[in-house]
Formats: structure tokens, sequence, C-alpha cells
């Protein structure tokens, strides 16, 4: 016999002895030869959302009870707490996986900011709606699901891991089913073999919120849409009484039916319901039936699980003299929990790691980012994160892995899916600023990208923005090895800008500008958080007195040339409002004559900003940093500040100078569970303190002539973006109130 996991002989040792001594005491469990002294159970547990946690209070009776189960099946969450509790799992261990679950990330897929690759972060930058959508010859493609289940079926292999490689769910230490139901043909299909984690996820991918499973060639979704109570196939798997577990929907009342998404739920909840009644009628007089009093408890109610999870063992506990008759003695109960224990495996040693690859990548690409780990025991953590890595890049709908024995070997399989709405993707965004005195702006944007251009995955990326700054951006990024370390980015921009001159205060011109800029940069990336990068650049700008008087128009054109540098370092969890990390970059670049610019200069700059929360409570500190040197001609003055968080109070770009220096201090305060109305968004209480100025030359710079400004604002989180509304204050009487959405870092 070949030794397959950890302390495999010994194990064997003591299951084989395990097994003498049950079959001599007559206590093996029902499955394997139970003798007749006691009737086989089943647990029919329903589908309900996160009213499913109840589960797992009436598992806790059971289990305190002493009541064994034989069989169990489950819809939906009830597949879930099922399935976990079929894996070999305690009622203890549900209680912690169910209560302690982070259900908002499960919930989701979008991988977090710091998982994401350097590339993928840049994409936070500008005002961008963080939503794509796909694009083909047929138009706008939509994901086949709000949530694709990455972090969801990630997190159920973990639980199941000591059942990883049981193709049978007859095999595991409780016979399992989970219900899901053929969205082509509308009929039920019983889940009784493959992958437990799968089995579970198709089971609870309610249509239009989940993308459906294709498991055996069909396409599936929820299973309570066709058996929200598999009453009927556990007593096909055998069973001879039934403990069945309904937590379904109740009905709207008639003053909540107001809209046609409340009557659509409405009509869908009978439907389940009737199917549900249904099987309860197959009931006997033997069976017990379980309905918890959940009242109004919301299938998404998933920060309540341990009140739903309480309410089940309240329900339980009332029906304790029924269950009472199905208990066994202290030793039999004892002697069934370790026959499950013998059934879990222990971690695997892995012989070989594949890759199913199914996107336009090479292989490769998904293999530079695993750790082998052929022929050692399988590290999950490390396998978690390697997978994290890889679905960090984005373009996957799904990155997962099995496990299965093939001709006695353990193969560790990880299989990555392209998005089905890919290769090709739209964002759009907008920005607007109003000072609520007559001066407005605004900017409408769209991004097309599309990725996996090569094996090596190239990407090719256009914008376009109409407003108060039209602008055309090209570029085409190409990594120059499978792990993506190396890369080349040849970029186009055309940008045109408005700018004022003022006089204390007051704008009393206006110019607009126009710029062209080619350039070609290459570099390094460092693991998901840094990149370095140089480049050479070359560009043509000129500009012309728009509004003003003519003795001030000063029209001028110049062509720029300059090789460049810049390392940037980028770990904060979000762009719009960061709660933590922290977001560096410093740069140089010296503009040459002898590489075709009009004049020779250098310009260096720091970025730095860094936040921290505690609970309601963020803080964000933020600096910019900038001068010039070596101006040969004396007319350039690249730097300006004004407006919301550049010197609140004064007007945008207001002030100019050759040296810039400026650092604020921002609080925020989450008001609880308010939102914005209609869009269901948070929102913050906030204030700024700003110090800073512009300069002319570094002998000016002092604190003597620093201004001093600041703001208090309220902001909400919205989909399109932070949308502030403040007041601010700077130094010389300077007073502005500020409409803002867009990103203001």
């Amino acid at each position: 016999m070949r030794c397959r996991t950890f302390e495999i002989c010994s194990t064997f040792t003591v299951l084989s002895i395990g097994i003498l001594a049950m079959l001599a005491s007559g206590s093996i469990g029902a499955q394997e030869g139970e003798p007749a002294d006691r009737p086989t159970i089943g647990l029919v547990l329903s589908g309900g959302g996160a009213r499913g946690a109840a589960h797992v209070g009436v598992i806790k009776v059971l289990d305190e009870l002493r009541i064994p189960v034989d069989y169990v099946a489950g819809t939906s969450m009830g597949a879930i707490v099922g399935g976990l509790y079929a894996s070999g799992m305690t009622a203890g261990e549900l209680e912690n996986v169910i209560e302690t679950a982070d259900w908002s990330a499960l919930l989701s897929d979008r991988p977090s900011r710091a998982q994401r690759s350097f590339r993928r972060k840049s994409d936070d930058v500008g005002f961008l709606v963080d939503f794509e959508l796909g694009i083909d010859n047929s138009g706008l493609v939509f994901p086949g699901g709000l949530i694709q289940g990455q972090n969801l079926e990630l997190a159920l292999k973990r639980f199941v891991l000591p059942t990883i490689s049981v193709d049978d769910f007859n095999a595991l230490p409780i016979p399992f089913r989970a219900v899901a139901t053929d969205i082509v043909t509308g009929e039920a299909v019983i889940l009784d073999s493959g992958d437990l984690a799968t089995a579970m996820r198709a089971s609870m991918s309610a249509p239009g919120i989940f993308k459906p499973v294709r498991v055996g060639g069909r396409i599936l979704v929820d299973g309570g849409v066709a058996n929200n109570l598999p009453v009927q196939i556990v007593r096909d798997m055998g069973a001879d009484i039934l403990i069945v577990v309904d937590v379904g929907f109740p009905l709207l009342p008639e003053n909540q039916l107001e809209s046609a998404l409340a009557v659509t739920k409405q009509m869908l909840t009978i439907l389940i319901n009737a199917r549900a009644q249904d099987q309860v009628a197959l009931l006997t007089s033997n069976d017990i039936l379980i309905s918890p009093d959940l009242g109004d408890f919301g299938s998404q109610d998933f920060q309540r699980t341990a009140e739903a999870r309480m309410l089940g063992t309240e329900k339980a506990y009332e029906l304790k003299e029924k269950l009472a008759h199905l208990s066994v003695s202290n030793e039999k109960y004892l002697a069934y929990r370790d026959q499950l224990g013998l059934k879990r495996q222990g971690v695997p040693i892995i012989d070989q790691v594949v890759v199913e690859n199914e996107s336009r990548l090479s292989p490769k690409v998904i293999e530079a980012r695993l750790t082998d780990q052929a022929g050692d025991p399988l590290d999950l953590d490390q396998l978690e994160a390697d997978v994290a890595n890889i679905y960090g890049f984005d373009t996957f709908e799904t990155v997962t892995y099995d496990v299965f024995e093939d001709s006695g070997d353990t193969t560790l399989a990880v299989r990555t899916t392209e998005k089905s709405w890919g290769p090709n993707y739209l964002r759009f965004g907008i920005n607007l600023e109003d000072d609520f005195e007559g001066a407005s702006s605004y900017n409408v944007a769209a991004r097309f990208t599309r990725t996996e251009v090569n094996k090596l995955g190239g990407e090719f990326r256009a914008e376009v923005q109409i407003g108060e700054s039209p602008r055309l951006f090209a570029e085409f990024y190409q990594p120059l090895d499978y792990a993506s370390r190396w890369f080349i980015n040849p970029r186009f921009e055309y940008l045109r800008e408005s700018s004022g001159l003022f006089s204390d205060g007051q704008q009393i011109a206006q110019f607009r500008s126009n710029l062209a800029e080619l350039s070609l940069e290459g570099g390094r990336q460092f693991g998901n958080w840094g990149e370095f990068r140089i480049g050479l650049t070359r560009s043509h700008s000129d500009a012309d007195l728009f509004i003003g008087t003519p003795s001030l128009d000063d029209s001028a054109s110049s062509d720029l040339a300059s090789i460049s540098s810049r390392f940037a370092y980028d770990t904060i969890d979000r762009f719009a409002i960061p709660k933590s990390g922290a977001n560096f970059s410093l740069g140089w670049s010296g503009f040459r004559e002898n590489l075709g610019s009009d004049a020779t200069f250098d310009i260096a700059g720091l970025f730095f900003l860094k936040a921290k929360t505690w609970g309601n409570h963020t803080v964000l500190h933020w600096w910019d940093i900038a001068s010039i040197a070596n101006d040969q001609t004396g007319g350039i003055t690249p730097f300006s500040l004004g407006g919301l968080f550049k010197l609140s109070g004064y007007a945008p770009d207001e002030l100019f100078g050759k040296r810039l220096g400026i650092g604020r201090l921002l609080y925020y305060y989450r008001l609880g569970d308010q939102r914005l109305p209609g869009l269901g968004t948070p929102m913050y209480l906030g204030t700024s303190i700003e110090a800073g100025n512009v300069w002319q030359d570094s002998d000016s710079i002092g604190l003597d002539n620093t201004l001093f400004a600041g703001s208090v604002f309220i902001v909400f989180d919205t989909l399109l973006g932070p949308l502030y509304i403040a007041y601010g204050a700077g130094e010389g009487g300077r007073q502005s109130a500020y409409l803002f959405l867009g990103q203001t870092f």
C-alpha cells in the first residue's frame, strides 16, 4: 500500500482497529450496515439565503440530543450548510464558519485592490466608474451574473478540504445530495457526484445574481427554483425518518407590493412555496418538520446570521420531546461521530501540478505565478495566495483548483476561465465641479481596453474624453516575460485644457492650451506593489488667449523632449476614499536641447498618501512636493494650486509657480447607515487642514509665506465616484463652495 497523506500508515492501522471494534460492538453507522435497533435518519435543509443560518441552530440541537444523521440533502443555502455537515464538520465548526465568515467578501468577486496586479491598479487612476462591460461585434456584452462565485467557491474548497478528493457523494462521511435547477429545461438536477464545493455553489447560484454553473453539460442555477425542500430526494436515499428544516420565504404584505420588482419577487416566492408545500405533503406522522420563526428576516441579512442560528435553536428546542425519540446512547453517538471523522482525509501529498487554461494567455503565464508543490503536502495558504495572484490579473472569470487521484497519483489542477464578456471591455466615467457662483465644469470619459492581445498578455487601450478638458489617449502595454516583470509601454496623448489668470483672487483672463505627447516607456514591476519605469517623451504644446483683453495675449508654442524615470509604490485599498495602505511616487524628467527640446531644465516630484482607519474614523495625510531646476528659459511655471484640497477656498489653479509644496490632513467620519436617497451609498462627514504654496524660486520658500486653508465637507461614496459637497476657506479672505464628483487624489 502506498502512503498518500500525512501519517497514512498509522491512520490505516487506527482505521482497521476502529472498524473491527465497531463491528464487534454492533455500532457501525446505518449506511455501513446499521443493525435494526434504530431507524435511519435523513436531514432535509431548504433554501433561504441568510435565513439558512437557522439550519446550524437546528443541527446544534441534534448534536446535543445525540441524534445521528445518516443522509443529508439541501437546496441553496441548505446545500451549503448540508454539504459542510456531510463533509464531517461538527455543529460547533459549522457555527464558527457561518458566523465568522466575511459574507460581504464571499458574495463578491472583484479581487481586493491589494491582490490586483500593479497594471490593474493603474486602472483606478482617473475618474472612471469601477464597473466594466464587454463589447463585441453584436454590441455590449454583460456578465452572466453580478457575482461569478470566485471567492465563495474558494472558501467552500477550504472548508471541505478533508474530503476534497471524494468524487462520489455517497462516500462522504454522510451521504449527500445538492439540488440545482437546469436553467435550460427547468428541471431539478440532483448532484450526487463531482466536486463538492462546485455542487454547493451551483445549488446557491441565484439567477441574475450568481453566474450559472456548468456541470456535466448542463447550465445550473439555484435549486430553489425547482425544488426548495428536497423531501423525496432524502427519502429515496434510504432514510426511514426525516427531519425537515424549512426556512423558506414569507410572502410580502400588500403595502410592500408597490413596485414591479416587488411583484416579481412575490410571484417567484409563491411558486417556490407551492412546490415546497408539495414536498411537505409527502411527510408522514413519523417525520419532523421544523420551521423556525424567522419573520421578516431577509435572505440577504448575512450580518445577522447569529440571530438566525439562535432562532433555529429555539424552534428545535420546542420540538425537543419529539426529537428525543431519535436519540441514541452516548456510546453509540460517539462511535457514530468517530466513524465520520475516520472518513475525513489528511492533507494530500501532491505528485504533480497541472494548469488547465481556458484563455488566450499562454499557460506559462499562469505557471509563472504558481508555487510548485509537487512532492510536498498541499500548502493551502500558499495555493490560495497563488490563485489570488493569478485572479488579480483581472482577465479571468474564475481561477479555481481541484485535487484528484489519477492512476495512483495525486494531481493538483489549477483551472483558469477567461471572462465570458471579454476580452474587450468598456468603462465610463464622469467628473464635474461647481462653485455655486456660476463657474462649473464637467468631463465625460470612455475607455476601451483589449486584453490578451498575445500569449504574454499584451494590452491595447484607448480613451476619449469630452467636456472641459477634451482628451484622446492610446497606449500599448506589452509584458516581456511570462511573469510580467518587464514591460514596454508606448503611449500617445492629446489634451486640451483651460487655465485662468488671476489678480487678487479675481480671474481676469482665460487661456486655452493644446498638448500632443508621444512617449516610449519601459520598466519592471515588483510583485503587485511597485513599479519602476524609464522613458523618452516628445511633446508639442501651444496656448492662446480665450477670454480677456488683447494686451494679456501671451500666445506661445513649444516643443519639448525629455528622458524620465519614476518609481511608484501602491498598497492603498481603494482610490475613491482610501481606508488603508499607502501610495508613493518619486519621479524625475530631464528636458534637453540635444534631444530636440526648445529648453533645458529638470523637474522632480514626490507624491505620498497614507490612510488609516479605526472603526468609523479614517485619517489621511497627503503630500505633494515638486520643483523645476536648471531652467535656462525662465518662463516655465509648471505647477499650480487652488481648488478642493489644493488650498481650499482658492479658485482652481489660481496659484502658479516653479516650486510646489503642500501637505494635507483629512478626516472622514462614516455616518452609520445613512444613505444618499436612491443610490444606497455610505455617507461621510469630514474636514481638512491644508498648508502649502507655489513659489518662483527656492529663496522665497518659508513658513512666513506658506498659505493655510481648510474645508468641511459631506461626501457620498457613490457608484459614479465620491460626491463632495464642501465649503473651503483660505488666507486673504478666500472662500468657496464646492460640488465635486470624481477622484480628488
